[in-house]
């Protein structure tokens, strides 16, 4: 008797997994999106570098290594890396993380810029590149469209592509470095939200003044009159953003005008200051009506501080000036409408926290009868007027706070923006 013994082939399935990289191909700045890794093997290292040719042309950099977790995944908005240009879970890490590969020159120009930035994200294993892809991060979206406002106003009218009649609007003014730039692209950001945006130069700009001094607010005026011209605008629903001097611009012509629902304010000055006219810095307000300085806070120059040059102490010495103070103090109490105020607690431009806080003080003195608050991010700086996305490494020297915090500060910004305008202005609220 023949024995026959049989032994079955096992095959084993010797397949590695297939990564995948997970995010947009292109998006908003400050949008939410998913951001993650699968396909991985579970609990091994990667490392994620991210390389970003931002609106100017100028490269930067970061990278961060993680662990995949037992289902072979890594999601950046609840995964820790290991080392990199940042160390918690954040989903915009690999982004306010980066640094410039190169330094800009002396003399470098900045090119007119782009309406987006190109970020490209590998993944490595062993420092192989085993996956990459590219996306495209937009800072002036598609969807909007672009128009100059009539007149002799130095300003740009935004809307979505598919708007409806009568949208709110929100007026946008910049800061003390004057133009369109910062104004321009918030206001972008904010139409795609759904609003008609005017992002208003008021100084800086082809015919218009060059220094911030003596600045008519009737010129502030007049392109409010022609926004409200526009059929598809709301004249009930129109708000002003303010960034920095553009703050306390804001603040300035809701307390003078009624036809403004709702002011938010970015690290806001609490008064009228004097103005900025090098070389020779004469003693000018920086605002002006009927051909007249408005009241103003002169600056408190004193021995110490052309020694030294140290801006904040000049601020705080500008401010011990109370007679001046509350002479030239914004009546925000006039404002007809809610009020949000932002402010980083580590500001190095000037003490935006205190002021801000001088603000709500005037305004509890008062009981005001609308909404109003005050934002203070404890480890944040002047930097705080973008959404999240842009690296904020390079702003703690000149603008104070911290990387990290400059980047958390953005988000709050960002987020409580969106809700304020909405909740203030998207409500067919009726002027009362």
């Amino acid at each position: 008797m023949k024995i026959r013994f049989l032994f079955p082939l096992l095959f084993v399935s010797c397949m590695q997994p297939s990564p995948e990289i997970i995010i947009p191909e292109k998006y908003n700045i400050g949008q939410l999106f998913d951001f993650k890794v699968i396909g991985l093997v579970a609990n091994e290292e990667y490392e994620l570098v991210a390389k970003k040719n931002d609106n100017f042309d100028r490269e930067w950099l970061s990278k961060a290594t993680f662990k995949a977790d037992d289902f072979g995944q890594i999601n950046l908005s609840n995964s820790s890396p290991i080392k990199g240009t940042y160390t918690r879970n954040d989903l915009y890490g690999l982004y306010w993380s980066m640094t410039m590969t190169e330094k800009m020159s002396d003399d470098w120009v900045a090119p007119d810029p782009k309406d987006f930035s190109t970020i490209d994200i590998s993944l490595v294993k062993e420092n192989d590149t085993i996956k990459a892809i590219s996306t495209v991060q937009w800072t002036i979206p598609e969807s909007v469209q672009t128009e100059p406002l009539n007149g002799d106003i130095v300003a740009e009218l935004m809307r979505p592509l598919n708007y409806n009649q009568e949208m709110p609007a929100i007026i946008l003014l910049g800061g003390s470095g004057g133009g369109l730039s910062w104004a321009k692209r918030m206001g972008a950001l904010l139409a795609d939200e759904g609003y008609v945006t005017l992002a208003l130069a008021y100084f800086n700009a082809e015919n218009l003044p060059r220094h911030l001094a003596q600045l008519p607010l009737e010129y502030i005026d007049s392109a409010i009159n022609e926004l409200t011209k526009k059929d598809y605008i709301d004249v009930n629903r129109i708000g002003v953003l303010g960034y920095s001097k553009g703050a306390e611009l804001a603040l300035l012509i809701a307390s003078r005008n009624s036809e403004i629902k709702c002011v938010a304010a970015i690290a806001p000055g609490s008064a009228v200051f004097q103005g900025f006219k090098p070389p020779k810095y004469p003693v000018l307000s920086s605002w002006s009506l009927n051909g007249e300085d408005l009241e103003f806070v002169p600056n408190a120059y004193d021995k110490r501080f052309f020694e030294t040059y140290d801006g904040m102490y000049l601020w705080y010495r500008t401010l011990s000036q109370h007679d001046e103070v509350e002479k030239a103090s914004i009546p925000v109490e006039n404002i007809n409408g809610d009020i949000l105020l932002f402010s980083g607690v580590k500001d190095k431009i000037w003490p935006s926290t205190y002021m801000s806080e001088q603000i709500i003080s005037r305004l509890n003195i008062a009981k005001f009868e609308n909404n109003y608050e005050h934002i203070a991010l404890p480890f944040a700086g002047h930097g705080i007027a973008e959404p999240p996305g842009h690296p904020t490494t390079s702003l703690s020297s000149r603008l104070g706070g911290t990387a990290y915090g400059n980047a958390k500060g953005r988000e709050v910004v960002w987020e409580s923006l969106k809700n304020f305008f909405n909740r203030s202005l998207n409500t067919n609220k009726k002027a009362l």
